[in-house]
């Protein structure tokens, strides 16, 4: 059976139901490709090379560290121009959009909601659409006044731009599903179209009504925020280089005055030292140094020093003092030494007599092994001979007494010695009971 031309338009239809989504992005490209033929190409702002722009750009290096300083100031100051240039690219847009959308949406009907195709309801949408967007402009030109006096504006006017785009796009997308009962899906892609088609017309809007409002509004905020300032800051920077002259030359002058001081110090410390030094090579200082030796103990010394100090100072009327010191350190010396030799003799006396008391109680074999340890330990083997005698046995690190010359005080057990050395001197000394 052949079909008809009444056939075609339902043929279209189920193919249209059949493959949505390739739909979908014929009707975006399609879109796409047909606004530009609607916009007005926008002309290039003519050059001004004398005025302030100009000199910005002539200067970037030189004024860079001023507008990094006052980059929070003047983004605080410009909100209300950009706000007011972006109302007019809004409102443009918006009423370009608004014609848009009616269009957009009743192609969209047709292939994704047949029941609901009519102009009447694609002006409602195209309405409703439009109200929403008025609705979140002016919301969020609300939020962005009451946020700018803030401290942390440049934080949250983004935050606060962000969440209320994505609340925009939630109230579009539920107003689509309201007003074309189409899936979530659907619904989405369409309104991805819209807001590429709308981002299309807006940039090419944009171009013609910025260049044409644009110019006025940024003279105006650079003659009356930016100028000022910079005029502002060029004078304070003229008071404090004029300021850190005349600081510098006043430092100057302290440290040249400092200096002087400095080197009229170094001369006295130089003639004082000098002046200490004679005073240390003197006859006087001379003989107390030695008289301090004297009465440290350092006889020795001093006897030196005494007997050089005539052939040093000879013509120093501290010689007879000098002479006698000598006479009565001589005197003290050889007391002292008198003094030790008594009383090594005594030490060496009551030793041999400890020594003879020792070896006469070990004879009778009433020595004790504390008598002995006290005697031996730390002795070498010569001194050991030479108390004890040659011994009975003689091992690796050990000396061997057999005669019964100690005494158990507990047991009264008569008993030999043995003598245990460490590196050649007597360690420690124990009971010999023989075999």
């Amino acid at each position: 059976m052949t079909r008809g031309p009444a056939s075609r338009p339902a043929s279209g239809l189920l193919w249209s139901r059949r493959h949505p989504l390739l739909l979908l992005l014929v009707l975006l490209l399609g879109a796409g490709l047909a606004l530009p033929l609607l916009a007005q190409t926008a002309s290039a702002a003519a050059d001004d090379t004398g005025d302030f722009g100009q000199y910005v750009v002539n200067h970037q290096d030189t004024l860079a560290p001023f507008f990094t300083k006052n980059a929070g100031d003047f983004f605080r100051l410009a909100i209300p121009a950009l706000l007011s240039l972006a109302g007019w690219v809004i409102f443009i847009s918006m009423v370009v959009g608004w014609g848009l959308d009616v269009l957009i949406s009743r192609a969209y009907a047709f292939f994704y909601a047949p029941a609901y195709a009519d102009w009447k309801r694609a002006i409602i949408y195209a309405t409703g659409s439009l109200f929403l967007s008025f609705l979140y402009a002016a919301l969020l030109g609300l939020v962005v006044v009451l946020l700018l006096g803030l401290a942390q504006a440049q934080v949250l006017i983004p935050l606060a731009v962000l969440v209320l785009g994505l609340v925009a796009i939630a109230a579009q997308i539920v107003w689509i599903i309201y007003m074309f009962r189409t899936s979530f899906g659907i619904s989405i892609l369409f309104y991805i179209a819209v807001a590429v088609v709308h981002i299309i017309a807006s940039s090419l809007i944009s171009g013609p009504v910025m260049g044409s409002r644009a110019s006025p509004d940024i003279t105006n905020f650079v003659d009356s925020v930016i100028t000022p300032r910079l005029q502002a800051e060029a004078k304070a920077t003229r008071e404090q280089l004029a300021s850190v002259t005349g600081g510098r030359e006043s430092a100057q002058a302290r440290v040249t005055e400092s200096q002087e001081e400095i080197a009229q110090a170094e001369s006295q410390q130089t003639s004082l030292a000098k002046e200490i030094e004679e005073k240390k090579n003197s006859d006087i200082y001379t003989l107390a140094q030695i008289i301090k030796q004297r009465a440290r103990g350092e006889l020795e010394s001093a006897r030196e020093g005494l007997t050089a100090f005539p052939g040093k100072f000879p013509d120093s009327p501290l010689l007879a003092q000098a002479r006698g010191q000598l006479d009565a350190l001589n005197g003290q010396i050889a007391t002292a030494q008198a003094q030790r030799k008594q009383e090594e003799a005594d030490a060496a006396r009551v030793e041999a007599q400890n020594r003879a008391d020792l070896l006469a109680q070990a004879a009778k074999g009433q020595a004790t092994l504390s008598q002995m340890r006290q005697a031996l330990i730390g002795k070498s083997r010569p001194q050991v001979k030479v108390l004890l005698g040659p011994p009975s046995g003689i091992g690796p690190d050990q000396w061997n007494y057999e005669q019964r010359m100690i005494i158990n005080p507990l047991t009264g057990e008569q008993t030999g010695l043995t003598v245990f050395f460490n590196e050649g001197a007597v360690q420690s000394v124990d009971y010999n009971r023989g075999n």
